[in-house]
């Protein structure tokens, strides 16, 4: 009996450690194409001047703070991004990169401000 239980245990602590082993291969998610190429686009086109993270190198440059001189939302960030801002170190990414890794430089952009957003207030 003791050596039925030994087995039992035994089994037990070896298939729940295969069963852990498969759960940690498949955790690790790929990050999809387009965020690799905007994560690559951001440190070798805006990361000189903006810093590792959006900490901002330059005065002025940070985009971490909640603090948006050009607008917060996607669309203006996509903007900013696309036509620069003349006078300016900022320059325009219009005919460098497509509309679509445009975009996701812009998301890339805004995830590192971690300030809460301010919803705006529901009209009634």
């Amino acid at each position: 009996m003791t050596t039925r239980v030994i087995v039992t245990i035994l089994l037990s602590t070896v298939l729940s450690s295969a069963a852990a082993g498969t759960r940690q291969q498949q955790s690790p998610k790929k990050k999809p194409a387009a965020v690799a190429k905007a994560q690559e686009h951001y440190q070798m086109t805006c990361q000189p001047c903006h810093g590792v993270g959006g900490v901002g190198v330059l005065p002025g440059t940070e985009l971490t703070s909640g603090k948006w001189k050009h607008g917060s939302s996607l669309q203006a960030i996509a903007k900013t991004i696309t036509d620069g801002v003349p006078n300016t170190a900022m320059l325009p990414a219009a005919g460098r990169f497509t509309k679509a890794e445009i975009l996701e430089l812009a998301k890339l952009v805004r995830s590192f401000d971690k300030t809460p957003r301010r919803k705006p207030p529901v009209k009634k």
